[in-house]
């Protein structure tokens, strides 16, 4: 008890130590360590939140500085003199879409009431009446007149169209010869006088073609829908489809300036005419051109309808604005949004004091919002990025990056700053990398650092749990020594103060019977086996514990070696009250074994169920054949064996904790040597038992004895 109670106490002093000495100092190392890096991290992120605010505010400076650059460049005044001075329809049409390719935008140029005069389109209330002052007495008058009579009164056709031909002689302006034309081609038509019509129409459309007839529609497109007319009544459909296709292709383009109206009406009657010839399955190839054709953007149809929102959104807020800069004195140029295709345009303007002489007029021109995204911004960002190393984004109300459509996450330490010059609905999403890369240093350092303590702490707790596990063994080793010693000695005692007993007994009493010296001398003889056993168990030990244990394996008959331990014990079981039951099967083939070793399995066995039956002293001894090999079984009625103690009986010196274990005695080494002894023979000891009912213990020892000998 001394010894296991020191062995506690000096646990408890190592454990007390490791805290005191090494866990302690450790983590408050540790603590100060991570406190320093906080305090660190602290400083750092309030100097580049500071500087986080100057770059914010110089980035959003450099973008809008940016955005005027390429705002002055293009409300030059040299841009708006070069598209004016073109003449050709067409032509200014095809200039007008280079530029607006060249300058992200489209232009549009003001007169100081307000008219939209570029871009160029048609008007909406364009009826032409013919000036009847002029020409009211004249011949061409005269002629006109009775051709009409003849055409829609008399409808003599032939005649009106030979008196419509000579008004085109007599024409006084290139009007009215149009308009004589049309009405010859008209009569020609009636008369199906269809090649001469088919040519009047050609020459109308070739020479007249941008003149307006009477409902202010180009002379150009009612050719055109003439001719597709006559090459119908033909019979050549083919050539009739052409003639669409050309003017489809001519209207698209903005060959004549026409109103949106107009527009969308004769579109929409040239594609209602070919949807239903090509869905005959017909003219493939113009059928194919048609539809590449549909495909493409139509220029003229974007200018009508960006003149369109001109007229309907920029232009009265442009006024607005401009009235109420020129109420305070302002100057008269600024910048304003407005909604367009379910979006907004930002809208630059300003005055042109010198583009002509004594007049005023108001340039314009509306960004070009994907180029803005596509193209400006991030060519901006990108330098600026460069330049200051912040992340740079431009978000719009719902947090989502306008260049990528993707929603941004924000942080505490993200800037969003408003334009200051320009009123995008955007703002300039600012984010310093810096903070990003010190939180990840940050997690790395603290991540780093703490395994590393974690990793020193648990080192140091593994190391005492070591160093107080092997207190705990040596501790115990020594009690269970202290045991050994205390329990062998009395084992030991015992025959040595019988075998003195008797043999003074011999030698004081001459007059002992004969039957009394020989009970004496078999006492002797028994106690001096017995104790040559528990020596030998001692030495076998002893050898077993330095690796010297050998073993002399001679064939034989296994049951003739059990047989004769049982004789020899035979002394020792019955002075204890024990009976014996054997069953020794006498048909096992001879084996290679030790036999001295065979009789101290034996022998101990027996020692144990003698200890551990205080009760029912009945024991069962067998040898029997079993699955190739030979079981030396020893079963007893005693206490039995608890589960917990199953696995712990084969170790040295242990001996379970209970009453009647501690009063038996014993050296605690015979079933370990029974363990060796049965595994040197290639066996092994199998051990069933249950509290209070006894124990079996069966040693298996296989018929054809180990594989090579053993020596322990």
């Amino acid at each position: 008890m001394r010894i296991f109670t020191q062995g506690i106490l000096a646990r408890r002093k190592i454990v007390f130590i490791f805290l005191l000495a090494i866990l302690l100092p450790s983590l408050v190392v540790g603590y100060l360590s991570f406190s320093t890096f906080a305090q660190r991290r602290e400083s750092v992120r309030k100097l580049l939140d500071s500087n986080l605010w100057i770059s914010g505010e110089s980035a959003l400076n450099s973008i809008e500085g940016k955005l005027l650059e390429h705002e002055k460049k293009v409300l030059k005044q040299e841009n708006f003199t070069r598209l004016t001075s073109l003449k050709e329809t067409e032509q200014i049409l095809s200039d007008y879409s280079a530029l607006s390719k060249e300058i992200a935008g489209q232009l549009f140029l003001l007169n100081a009431e307000y008219q939209i005069i570029i871009p160029k389109t048609g008007k909406d209330d364009s009826l032409i009446f013919l000036e009847e002052k002029n020409v009211q007495n004249t011949e061409f008058a005269q002629a006109l007149k009775q051709a009409e009579s003849l055409e829609f009164s008399g409808r003599n056709y032939s005649q009106a169209a030979e008196l419509y031909r000579k008004c085109t002689s007599l024409a006084p302006t290139n009007q009215h010869k149009a308009f004589a034309l049309e009405a010859l081609g008209r009569c020609l038509l009636s008369s199906r006088r269809y090649r001469e019509a088919y040519k009047v129409y050609g020459e109308l459309s070739v020479k007249y073609g941008q003149f307006l007839n009477q409902a202010g529609h180009p002379y150009g497109i009612l050719a055109a829908f003439q001719q597709y007319e006559i090459e119908q009544r033909r019979k050549r459909e083919e050539n009739g489809l052409k003639i669409l296709l050309s003017l489809y292709r001519k209207m698209r383009n903005g060959f004549w300036l026409i109103s949106l109206p107009s527009y969308d009406f004769f579109v929409v009657e040239i594609e209602s005419i070919l949807d239903d010839k090509f869905a005959e399955g017909r003219f493939p190839e113009i059928r194919e051109s048609y539809l590449t054709l549909q495909e493409q953007r139509s220029p003229y149809l974007e200018t009508l309808l960006f003149s369109d929102f001109l007229k309907t959104e920029a232009v009265p807020k442009l006024k607005e604005k401009l009235t109420l800069s020129r109420m305070g004195g302002e100057a008269q140029q600024g910048r304003l949004l407005a909604a367009w295709r379910e979006e907004f345009c930002l809208v630059s303007y300003s005055v042109l004091p010198n583009f002509q002489s004594e007049k005023t007029f108001y340039g314009g021109f509306c960004w070009d919002l994907t180029s803005l995204k596509k193209e400006i911004f991030p060519k901006v960002l990108e330098n600026l990025t460069k330049d200051t190393g912040l992340s740079l984004q431009v978000i719009d109300e719902r947090g989502r990056n306008i260049l990528t459509g993707k929603e941004e996450l924000f942080s505490e330490d993200s800037l969003r700053l408003s334009y200051r010059q320009f009123p995008f609905p955007w703002k300039l999403l600012v984010s310093q990398p810096a903070f990003s890369d010190l939180e990840r240093t940050a997690r790395r350092e603290n991540f780093l650092y703490g395994a590393l303590l974690t990793f020193i702490v648990v080192l140091m707790l593994m190391g005492a749990y070591l160093i107080v596990r092997d207190i705990s063994r040596e501790s115990e080793t020594t009690r269970l020594k202290t045991e050994f010693v205390h329990n062998i000695s009395h084992e030991l005692k015992t025959p040595l103060t019988l075998i003195r007993l008797y043999g003074e007994t011999l030698q004081r009493k001459e007059d002992l019977k004969k039957d009394e010296k020989k009970e004496a001398y078999e006492i002797i003889t028994k106690e001096s086996e017995r104790l040559s056993h528990l020596i030998n168990n001692v030495l076998d030990f002893s050898r077993i514990e330095m690796g010297r244990k050998e073993f002399d394996f001679k064939r034989g008959s296994l049951d003739q070696i059990v047989r004769d331990t049982l004789e020899s014990y035979r002394y020792h079981l019955e002075k204890k009250g024990f009976s014996v039951k054997k069953e020794i099967a006498s048909d096992l083939p001879e084996m290679n074994f030790d036999g001295e070793a065979i009789a101290s399995v034996l022998i101990n066995l027996l020692s144990n169920a003698m200890k551990f039956s205080p009760m029912i002293k009945e024991v069962t001894v067998k040898l029997f054949k079993d699955n190739g090999g030979a079981v030396l079984q020893v079963a007893d009625k005693g206490i039995g064996i608890s589960p917990k103690d199953v696995s712990r009986i084969f170790n040295r010196f242990y001996r379970a904790k209970n009453a009647t274990v501690s009063d038996a005695g014993g050296s605690g080494l015979g079933l370990t040597l029974v363990k060796h002894i049965a595994e040197a023979h290639g066996g092994r000891i199998i051990v069933e038992s249950e509290p209070s009912k006894g124990s079996i213990f069966s040693v298996v020892f296989p018929f054809s004895g180990p594989k090579k000998d053993k020596s322990g």
